[in-house]
């Protein structure tokens, strides 16, 4: 629940971006410019997350997120102009941070108190409440048109009272129990060279699933000569794939390391959108299918990775790596616009490809930095 509801209310804002457009009557330039505020919000947060979970421990931090996210997202939908919009909307992003960064240190810290893996659930949970949101959205405004604002309103003040319950349940303390010593980090992030390399693999990932979102629809309509009405489907297997793979991924993480499901997922993944630039038409789009299979455990095993190195703080190396990450859902679609307006979108997923495939090679030797490391203070 600590990811399901953030996905919900993230749908939500979704869902409230045209009627806001509309309502404060700007182009897309300001709006882009608006939710550059969004995106500095979340990573100011996310910056020092784990420092707030260190001292206020997990069910604090994450109810103190979310309930900053969606009274700020309430505010969004009341803003009369685009100065309060704004304020609104970095407070927002704020919140947002803070209950992402702390929930996604909450999941390592209850994989390591339970034993069990489970990441891919709980990443599977924000892709649910995702789904859930933007449906329950759908059918008040279009089945039972009921006002949009008032609707936001209604689903917040039940996911605020759901929050509130939820976290009592959640973890009280924000550091590793089963740790021999407590380290506390000194500073928010970490410039480790683990935290580092880690973090930019969580931005190769993220970089590729907010292009794959954004650009697909359109790259099947321009290039593969799909209808429109029919190009939309290549993101929906994605997304589809990504849901299903998280949430049956914890069953097939039981017979693979965390490390050949990262290396094999890259590696797979460039294959995937290679054959989705070479093969034609329809045969392209069901290869979205297969990219969200081996995407989907990712992300999840790149944060337990987070949590089983050594070499620096947890709440450090998961904020780094958060941070990082986000950075590439906020400038991925950016960087393939760019790449397609200077050549093409092809070329664009090419590059995408190659990315996916280097990061197989990065990410074995992430993972043999960690094996080193373990084995150094074990002797």
């Amino acid at each position: 629940m600590a990811f399901f509801i953030p996905g919900m209310y993230t749908a939500l804002w979704a869902g409230f971006v045209p009627y806001l457009k509309a309502k404060l009557t700007i182009g897309e330039d300001v709006l882009g410019s608006m939710i550059l505020l969004l995106g500095l919000g979340s990573c100011l947060a996310m910056a020092i997350a784990g420092k707030l979970v260190e001292s206020w421990g997990c069910k604090n931090t994450v109810f103190l997120g979310s309930v900053i996210g969606m009274a700020s997202l309430a505010g969004v939908t009341m803003g009369t102009t685009i100065m309060s919009t704004t304020v609104a909307l970095f407070f927002f992003g704020l919140g947002l941070g803070i209950s992402s960064s702390s929930a996604n240190l909450q999941a390592v810290l209850t994989e390591k108190v339970s034993k069990k893996r489970l990441m891919g659930a709980f990443h599977g949970g924000w892709s649910l409440g995702g789904f859930f949101g933007a449906g329950v959205l759908v059918v008040l405004l279009k089945v039972l048109g009921l006002p949009v604002e008032e609707s936001i309103w209604g689903l917040l003040i039940l996911l605020v009272i759901a929050m509130a319950i939820i976290s009592r349940f959640m973890l009280p303390f924000g550091t590793d129990p089963t740790a021999k010593s407590d380290r506390k980090s000194k500073n928010p992030l970490s410039f480790h060279k683990i935290a580092i390399i880690f973090g930019l693999l969580s931005f190769v990932s993220y970089l590729a699933e907010g292009a794959v979102g954004d650009w697909s629809a359109l790259y099947l309509f321009e290039d593969k000569n799909i209808i429109i009405e029919e190009a939309v489907m290549g993101v929906m297997f994605f997304n589809a794939a990504m849901t299903i793979g998280r949430l049956l991924g914890n069953r097939m993480g039981q017979h693979m390391s965390s490390k050949t499901v990262v290396v094999g997922g890259y590696l797979l993944g460039a294959l995937a959108m290679g054959f989705i630039v070479l093969l034609p038409g329809y045969a392209s789009m069901y290869m979205y299918l297969f990219l969200g299979i081996v995407l989907s455990m990712v992300v999840p095993n790149l944060f337990s990775a987070m949590g089983e190195q050594r070499m620096v703080p947890m709440a450090q190396a998961i904020a780094t790596s958060t941070l990082l990450g986000y950075a590439g859902i906020l400038m991925g679609p950016a960087l393939i616009g760019y790449i397609a307006h200077a050549s093409s979108l092809m070329v664009a997923f090419i590059f995408i490809a190659v990315l996916l495939g280097l990061s197989g090679f990065v990410g074995k030797y992430a993972y043999s930095l960690m094996e080193s490391s373990k084995d150094e203070s074990e002797v």
